[in-house]
C-alpha cells in the first residue's frame, strides 16, 4: 500500500521531488526579487519561523480518512506530519503570492489519518540549511465517520390515509392544514436535525434528550414544523417525498424517506353576520383619521387562511370635477388584528394595506379585495377558534362612508375605535370577511361563496357590556 501511495503522490505532486539545489535557486530568486529576508550568501542558522498548519483547522471534525495537510513555512522547508505521533508524508513549501514576508505554502497530500477517533496532527518544519522550527506545528482534529441514527415517528396535524395514486390506491400521511409538525428520533452525535426536500429543508425548533444505553449517546426526539408547498386553486393538492435526516459535525448524514400529501379542498368563503340583503344601504358609518371600524368572525373549521374582505362602501356625495361619473371615495387602511381576552381587536396581524388608490374605489357597493398577504389564522394561542377582526382604518375625515345594518337582530359583533379604545357598536357593520384553505390569494372569479356562518356562538355576552 505504501508503494501504491508513493507512486500516486509522485504522479500527482512531481514539484515535491525537486532536489534541495533546486529550491535553492527559487529561494535564491526571491532574495534577488526582494521577495526573501534571509542572506544567501551568508551561512543560515536561524529557525524557520511563522509556519503554520490551515488545513485541518483547529478543533475540526472530519469523516475522511485521507486528507490533504495544507499550511505555510518558509519558501524551501520541508514540512513532516505525523498523526499521534506516527510518520505520515512530508512535503516542500513552494512560492506563493502573496508571500506574507517570504512564507510558501505546503501541502503534504493523502494523510493517512487511520481509525475513528480524536487526533494530533503535529508538523516539523526544516528550512533549506537543515534549521529546525523551534516548536512544532499542531493542530487538534476529531476523524468521526459514523453518521448519527435517525427514525421518523409521526407528524402531527396530518394522517396516515389512502391516497388515489394514479389509479392505485396507496396508504401514506395527508393532511388539508398549511403546516404540519414532524416528529422523529436521534442521539446526541447529531449537530442539525431537518426534513428536506430538493434543496428545501426544515429544521428541527426543538428537541429533548433522554438517557440512552450505559457506554452509549443519549436518544433525542426532535420536532420540526413544516409548511406546503405552493398550492393554487387549479392545483390544491401535491404529493411530496420528503427525507428526515440527521448530520454531525463532522458531516455524516443518515435518512429516511416519507410521503406527504397536501390535499387541500382550494376553496374559499365570504363570512358575514348582518342581513345579507345588500340593495339599497341607507345607513352609513364614517369617521375621522386614526378611527378604526371592525367586526368579530370565526372562520369554519375547513379554512386557514383570511385572504381578504369584502364592505359596503356607499356615496360619499363629492362630485368628481374631471369626471361626474367617477367615485371620489378617498384611500382608507385595511386590518386584520388579533382577538383580545376582552374580546376587543388587539394588535394587527398584518401592514395596513390601501386596497384602492386615489378615486378609484367603486360607490353603491359591496366592494372586494384581497390582501397582498394572506393571514394564517391556525395558530390557535394567536386566533382562538380561528377567531380574527377584520375592518379599515380611516385615513381622511368623513371618509369613506361605510354601510350598516340597524336592523335586528344585532349580532353585537361590530366595534368602533374613537382613537383612545374600542367601543361595541350597536348596529352591524356591513364588513365580510374573505376565508380559504389556501394561502394563495386573488381567487378565481366566480369562487367565493357567501354564507352566513350557523357556527356555534361563541361570544360571550357577558364580557360585551
Amino acid at each position: 500500500m505504501g508503494d501504491n501511495k508513493e507512486s500516486r503522490q509522485m504522479t500527482r505532486h512531481p514539484g515535491k521531488w525537486m532536489t534541495p539545489l533546486v529550491l535553492l535557486a527559487l529561494s535564491a530568486s526571491l532574495v534577488l526579487s526582494g521577495g526573501c529576508a534571509k542572506d544567501l550568501m551568508e551561512a543560515d542558522t536561524d529557525p524557520p519561523t511563522g509556519s503554520r498548519i490551515t488545513n485541518p483547522p483547529e478543533g475540526a471534525a472530519l469523516n475522511s480518512r485521507y486528507i490533504d495537510v495544507r499550511g505555510r513555512a518558509e519558501v524551501g522547508a520541508t514540512v513532516q506530519i505525523r498523526v499521534n505521533d506516527e510518520p505520515k508524508g512530508s512535503g516542500a513549501a513552494y512560492p506563493a503570492a502573496p508571500d506574507e514576508g517570504g512564507l510558501g505554502r505546503f501541502t503534504v497530500s493523502d494523510v493517512d489519518l487511520g481509525e475513528e477517533g480524536p487526533k494530533h496532527i503535529t508538523g516539523i518544519v526544516t528550512d533549506l540549511y537543515g534549521n529546525r522550527a523551534e516548536d512544532a506545528l499542531e493542530v487538534n482534529m476529531v476523524l468521526d465517520m459514523t453518521p448519527p441514527p435517525v427514525a421518523f415517528e409521526t407528524l402531527i396535524d396530518a394522517q396516515w390515509d389512502t391516497v388515489d395514486v394514479e389509479g392505485v390506491p396507496t396508504e401514506m400521511w395527508q393532511t388539508g392544514l398549511p403546516a404540519v409538525t414532524l416528529v422523529g428520533r436521534t442521539d446526541t452525535t447529531y449537530a442539525i436535525a431537518q426534513a428536506r426536500y430538493g434543496i428545501n429543508a426544515f429544521t428541527a425548533e426543538r428537541d429533548s434528550t433522554f438517557p440512552g444505553q450505559p457506554g452509549e449517546p443519549d436518544s433525542v426526539r426532535f420536532w420540526i414544523p413544516m409548511t406546503s408547498p405552493p398550492l393554487t386553486t387549479s392545483n390544491p393538492d401535491s404529493m411530496v417525498n420528503y427525507y428526515v435526516e440527521a448530520l454531525d459535525e463532522a458531516g455524516n448524514t443518515s435518512s429516511e424517506m416519507f410521503q406527504l400529501n397536501w390535499a387541500a379542498a382550494g376553496k374559499e368563503t365570504s363570512i358575514y353576520y348582518e342581513d345579507g340583503d345588500i340593495g339599497y344601504i341607507g345607513n352609513t358609518v364614517s369617521g375621522q383619521p386614526g378611527m378604526k371600524l371592525a367586526v368579530l368572525f370565526q372562520a369554519p373549521p375547513w379554512a386557514n387562511f383570511m385572504i381578504g374582505m369584502e364592505l359596503f362602501i356607499a356615496n360619499d356625495n363629492i362630485v368628481n370635477p374631471d369626471n361626474p361619473y367617477a367615485p371620489t371615495t378617498k384611500p382608507f387602511y385595511a386590518y386584520v388584528w388579533y382577538p383580545g381576552g376582552d374580546l376587543r381587536p388587539l394588535s394587527p396581524a398584518n401592514t395596513g394595506h390601501i386596497p384602492f388608490a386615489e378615486n378609484t374605489c367603486p360607490e353603491d357597493t359591496l366592494v372586494s379585495f384581497y390582501l397582498p398577504n394572506a393571514i394564517n389564522i391556525t395558530n390557535n394561542e394567536e386566533f382562538p377558534d380561528k377567531q380574527f377582526f377584520a375592518g379599515i382604518e380611516f385615513i381622511h375625515r368623513n371618509n369613506p362612508y361605510v354601510g350598516l345594518d340597524a336592523d335586528p337582530p344585532i349580532d353585537s359583533r361590530s366595534f368602533r375605535y374613537n382613537w383612545s379604545e374600542w367601543e361595541m357598536a350597536t348596529t352591524d357593520y356591513i364588513i365580510r370577511a374573505i376565508v380559504s384553505d389556501l394561502q394563495a390569494t386573488g381567487g378565481e372569479k366566480g369562487r367565493v361563496a357567501r354564507v352566513k356562518p350557523t357556527l356555534v356562538r361563541i361570544v360571550d355576552p357577558s364580557k360585551l357590556k
